[in-house]
């Protein structure tokens, strides 16, 4: 009965199954072929050590009970069950153990495969996934993929054993009775074909449902300061109960529906002792079988359906872990790479940066988001960025940082290409402060030590102290052993921007890259912050995006942008004095 059951899955329910993500995973978890031939022998000595206690019932019946044997075999029975529970349960225990070592390193091993690959994507796929739906990969989606193998791997391979181990002996019992046990085997096989491919639709929308509630979360989460400060709870809180509601209602259906075609499945189960009954007795009648063997065999009956259930459990399983699995390897499978290519001339970067007519258009989009852009620029130059909302500024430094490739045209560093010099080389010699300064929730001499991973103490607080931030931590409780909490949420903006340019001092780059530095700065911190600015500045490539102009104040060029194109460039000082120029407009309207 039971290979009819692997039949019931492998010939019909694999037919309609993509083998391809179940044959990834399986591929991760037999990866140790020692643990796994291990983890089997135990789990097929756990099965065939459980057999006698039910097989021996039958020889009890008919040959203690029926033959009035006395209590002598009586006690010999009992005693003989006593001593044989403690290798079932030493085979049991270690079972579970490589089982369970199997599982959790395939668990770690998956999730580590994923974090890895994520580290090696580019700018643009990250542009394009949320982080919530990235992280609901990671840690829903994986979940499911390890409740299926823990089902596979703890009770799978034992209900097979078991199946068809008993089988075996079913057929040795009574060869007729076995056959007729595998009677309800197609149509099985037919009730999983025909609600395969539904099942595996709704299971789909659960996922997907899955990653866009997360997503909300995450904005949910994010949003609060400005929900409560608009005073706007029941506005947000009403469209998570939208998504709420759907994600319930998803799992509901799809949750019915593995319901029916399972108790659908177990009707045929459950229906055939019953068959096996009712002919055993007319067989009992005419001769050909015993009380004894009849008992035995409906007996043992039940743990070929365990063994049919337990092939059942793990297809039931598998219909959400599939389409969480598909959505892992879609990460796994990207070919959006980062193009970390290995250094061909691995010295330390001046910062001349050339730009030969580049022209740049994001992937699935048909407007340029730069147009012919050509221009030098010399090591150690400071330069401003200015101009309005989408105008280029942050598409060019994203070319210059090497997050994405020209479309047209090429740009050069120290007179070298990207592929000559390295995206990792270039990355790390440069350093990167946005406008929103990101922190980890983690201490605050971490967050400084993530600019230089091998900075020592006072080089830390040196660079502390250089960003106008030791004050401020001196007077934390914990001082740099302060935790900063989620994205910084225990520091002001204030506090956090400064933690952020400290790690820039302690990285010490040839090129900087400063976006709104001080823009959460009062006026009196930002004017002692600036002599620091310009100390760390000198002789560096140094590119400053700012709004509020008095930051470009020691900025030896300006790069004014508009619609994707430079349409002013030069010293602040003749911009200024020109009265037609954007620049001098925008200046204006400042002072």
């Amino acid at each position: 009965m039971q290979s009819a059951a692997s039949s019931a899955t492998s010939g019909g329910a694999d037919a309609a199954i993509d083998k391809r993500p179940l044959g990834r995973i399986l591929d991760i978890l037999l990866s140790d072929r020692k643990l796994a031939l291990r983890g089997a022998g135990h789990q097929i000595m756990q099965a065939l050590t459980f057999l006698p206690f039910t097989a021996a019932v039958g020889w009890f019946i008919d040959e203690v009970i029926m033959k009035e044997r006395g209590w002598v075999w009586v006690l010999a029975y009992a005693l003989a069950n006593l001593l044989w529970w403690p290798i079932h349960m030493y085979f049991t225990v270690r079972a579970f153990a490589c089982t369970q070592m199997m599982v959790r390193t395939t668990v770690a091993r998956l999730r580590r495969m994923t974090v890895d690959k994520l580290q090696s994507l580019s700018v643009g796929f990250f542009t394009r996934q949320g982080a919530g739906a990235l992280s609901n990969k990671v840690t829903v989606d994986i979940t499911r993929v390890e409740n299926f193998l823990s089902n596979v791997t703890n009770n799978l391979l034992v209900g097979i054993s078991v199946g068809v181990g008993t089988l075996a002996y079913l057929f040795f019992l009574n060869y007729r009775l076995a056959l007729l046990s595998l009677a309800l085997v197609p149509l099985q096989i037919l009730i999983i074909r025909l609600m395969q491919r539904r099942l595996q639709a709704l299971n789909k929308r659960v996922q997907v449902v899955g990653e866009n509630f997360s997503e909300k979360m995450v904005e949910f989460v994010a949003g609060m300061r400005l929900t409560k400060s608009y005073g706007n709870e029941d506005m947000v809180a009403g469209k998570l109960a939208r998504t709420i509601e759907t994600l319930r209602s998803a799992g509901y259906e799809a949750s019915i529906a593995t319901r029916w075609m399972m108790m659908l499945l177990q009707m045929a189960n459950q229906y055939m002792p019953i068959i096996i009954w009712s002919v055993g007795a007319l067989m009992f009648w005419q001769g050909t079988v015993t009380i004894g063997q009849l008992v035995a065999f409906v007996g043992l009956l039940a743990f070929v359906q365990s063994g049919i259930n337990a092939v059942l459990n793990a297809y039931e399983q598998w219909l959400p872990a599939k389409p969480g699995m598909e959505a892992v390897l879609e990460i796994l499978d990207s070919s959006e790479l980062d193009e970390i290519t290995q250094p061909r001339r691995p010295v330390p970067l001046r910062g001349e940066i050339r730009f030969h007519d580049v022209t740049f258009t994001y992937p699935g989009t048909d407007s340029p988001a730069l147009h012919g852009i050509s221009l030098a620029i010399p090591a150690g130059q400071r330069i401003g960025l200015v101009g309005e909302t989408g105008a280029g500024k942050s598409t060019f430094l994203d070319l210059i940082l090497g997050f994405y490739r020209t479309t047209k045209g090429r740009i050069t560093w120290d007179g070298e290409e990207l592929d000559q010099i390295g995206c990792l080389h270039l990355r790390r010699s440069a350093a990167i402060m946005s406008q929103d300064a990101f922190i980890w929730n983690d201490t605050i001499r971490e967050n400084i030590r993530f600019g230089r991973a091998n900075a020592s103490e006072p080089e830390i607080e040196e660079a502390a102290r250089r960003a106008q931030a030791l004050t401020f931590i001196s007077q934390q409780e914990s001082g740099f052993d302060t935790v900063c909490g989620e994205r910084g949420s225990r520091l002001s903006g204030g506090q956090r921007q400064r933690i952020a340019l400290a790690r820039i001092f302690l990285r010490d780059p040839a090129i900087i890259v400063l976006d709104e530095p001080t823009s959460a700065l009062d006026v009196e911190t930002e004017a002692r912050l600036q002599q620091d600015l310009d100390s760390l500045c000198q002789g560096r490539t140094t590119f400053i995006v700012a709004h509020r102009l008095s930051t470009l104040r020691a900025v030896e060029r300006v790069l004014v942008f508009s619609r994707g194109r430079i349409v002013e460039d030069g010293p602040p000082k003749a911009l200024l004095a020109d009265p037609t120029t954007h620049f001098h407009k925008l200046h204006a309207l400042q002072s």
